[in-house]
């Protein structure tokens, strides 16, 4: 199409204002009057989005509203076929950055009064979100596709398709449940909230963990939105019987945009007369920003007690997201050679967290790495959130996947999935201070992984691995009981391999000194630190208290390679003594068994 276009004998096209997914948005003229109208037209043609475009047009003709774009007709036919609307000058609130509480209440009210003229016409929008929110200049709000289905696309989840966009939708919808009036109050809420504090409560990036959050109830505390806070902590209420409606949500708001003390609100029990109105203030004059819910009957989660572990694991049903309809999901591991631990880890399901990258070669071969930049620390420290995806040992006895909750401990969070095969998928969140939002950031990325594994019946490979990388050997394999045997105390010891043979360790007979050999991967510069040791042609750090502080190491380089950033890497094994021994006895135990070690490295 081209500007002076005609369309229908009837409409004259400008230029080009809008483009999506969906269709494209023209400015156009009508002949007949002069008025600038807005057409609309899907990329999708045929008889089938006319019908679509005429059904939806008449519902929301039924919306006539100030605060409502309005739909006046559709026009033409096949692949040609335009939907004809009010324009409107102005910006989508999701394309205007941050606002104030006191604006962000006023735009509010606005489309909270067009949202309660469409549900006193029985017309639900379904997709309240900041870019179907207009606002001029001048600051007047208007809502726009209202009951316009065929121009949204269904957000696709691994679960089916839902009803509007992920982010802004309500948890009955979550849950597959129709969206009605409260569904739009909701909506409401979480786009307000996006106003204020510049991203979604429940997060932005991957459907299904935006919708497991959204469930589980796990969204961002409001920091900016002072006294809209009780205003959006009522429309998102989890149970729609305890929202405002959308008529009573405009009352709420205007006090704000006005500067007036929120009321509690209690809805009527019975339904049959408005919710009474009670401004209550505190003693020192700000008003209570608390919604009390009506009184409602409790619906009591089914709870799995799993024994045979030191603490007991409560397995509620909405921390089950995975679950399908013929029961559990069953993924296992496979080849733990090859399973990957990136495929369950994404940096885009933690961008709200702060600026993300991927390392799928920090540490050892069995971990992938998510680092978040947080900004600097005041002494400092680290400036990187460490999320760690790392597959560890098994937890015998279980029989389905089972999501540990976060464990807070200073300066970390940690989360366990036991997959079916009774693999252990730890999640951990690290920063050198003690954060309140670690387990936020573990709780996002163990609900990404969730999906993944909902997803999946055996964990994802990972790329082909180079053939001389340790991945392909056996640390169990580079002690020998000759080795072993130099050291009387290690003489009758047996190995006890880790994960995939990765990791290996042996046990001296009077249980106060272990030897490990393990596999690992580092930046070449940091591996270095240490004292130098040439072994069998390959060079060698030992370095005291390298890995606890009553513990000697050696790093026998394997090979040094670049990442795909270019970054100097390279893959070592690790001989780690620990004890309760001098220092420098630990240290001749780990330059003695790092030589045999080196030996039988397999050739670079």
């Amino acid at each position: 199409m081209r500007s002076d276009d005609v369309i229908a004998d009837r409409y004259r096209l400008v230029e080009l204002i809008g483009s999506g997914g969906m269709g494209i948005v023209w400015l156009a003229v009508d002949l007949r009057d002069g008025r600038e109208v807005a057409l609309k037209r899907p990329h999708a043609g045929g008889s089938a989005i006319r019908a679509d475009l005429e059904r939806e047009a008449d519902v929301a003709r039924r919306v006539a509203h100030p605060n409502a774009v309005a739909v006046f007709e559709v026009v033409g036919e096949g692949n040609d076929c335009w939907l004809v609307m009010e324009y409107f000058p102005s910006t989508s609130l999701a394309a205007t950055g941050t606002r104030t509480p006191e604006q962000v209440a006023r735009i509010g009210a606005q489309v909270a009064g067009a949202l309660a003229a469409a549900h006193a016409a029985d017309v639900v929008h379904r997709d309240i979100t900041p870019a179907n929110v207009l606002v001029d200049d001048a600051g007047t709000a208007k809502v726009t596709d209202f009951g316009i289905s065929a121009w949204r696309a269904a957000t696709i989840t691994s679960s089916g398709k839902i009803s509007g966009t992920a982010a802004y939708v309500s948890p009955e919808v979550a849950d597959g449940d129709g969206a009605k009036a409260p569904s739009d109050v909701f909506s409401l809420g979480a786009t307000l909230f996006a106003a204020v504090e510049g991203a979604p409560p429940f997060g932005s990036g991957d459907p299904d963990v935006i919708l497991t959050r959204i469930r589980a109830g796990r969204g961002e505390p409001s920091r900016h939105a002072g006294p809209l806070e009780p205003v959006l902590t009522a429309l998102m209420r989890r149970d729609r019987a305890d929202r405002p409606t959308a008529a009573q949500a405009k009352e709420l708001l205007i006090k704000v945009a006005d500067g007036e003390p929120v009321p509690t609100w209690t809805p009527a029990p019975t339904g049959k007369s408005g919710p009474k109105v009670v401004p209550i203030k505190v003693a020192d004059g700000e008003p209570v920003r608390t919604w009390t819910p009506a009184p409602t009957r409790k619906k009591w989660a089914k709870v799995v007690l799993i024994a045979g572990v030191t603490a007991v694991v409560l397995v509620l049903a909405v921390l089950r997201p995975w679950e399908t309809d013929d029961g559990p999901a069953s993924t296992v591991l496979g080849d733990p050679r090859t399973a990957d631990p990136c495929s369950v880890a994404d940096a885009g399901a933690l961008g709200r967290f702060g600026a993300t990258r991927t390392d799928a070669d920090y540490g050892g071969l069995n971990r992938c790495d998510v680092f978040i930049d947080v900004g600097s620390v005041a002494d400092g420290g680290d400036e990187d959130i460490d999320v760690v995806f790392q597959f560890d040992g098994t937890a015998a006895g279980r029989t389905q996947v089972v999501r540990h909750e976060p464990i807070r401990d200073d300066g970390a969070c940690n989360v366990e999935i036991v997959l079916a095969d009774a693999t252990v998928l730890e999640i951990d969140a690290r920063f050198d201070e003690p954060r309140n939002d670690l387990c936020d950031v573990a709780g996002a990325a163990a609900d990404h992984a969730e999906n993944v594994l909902r997803a999946n019946d055996v964990i994802p490979r990972r790329p082909a691995l180079d053939p001389r990388s340790l991945a392909n050997a056996d640390a169990c394999s580079l002690l020998q009981p000759a080795d072993l045997a130099t050291v009387a105390a290690f003489a009758d010891a047996e190995p006890d391999a880790g994960f995939a043979n990765w990791d290996c360790r042996w046990q001296d007979s009077d249980g106060d000194a272990s030897v490990r050999v393990l596999f690992d991967r580092g930046d070449l510069a940091n591996a270095k630190e240490g004292t130098r040791l040439d072994l069998s042609g390959h060079a060698a750090y030992l370095r005291e208290e390298g890995y606890g502080a009553d513990t000697c190491a050696a790093r026998v380089f394997h090979r040094e390679y670049r990442n795909d950033a270019g970054d100097e890497l390279v893959e070592m094994a690790l001989v780690i003594v620990e004890g309760d021994h001098p220092m420098a006895d630990l240290c001749v135990l780990a330059g003695a068994f790092a030589r045999p070690v080196a030996a039988r490295l397999p050739a670079a």
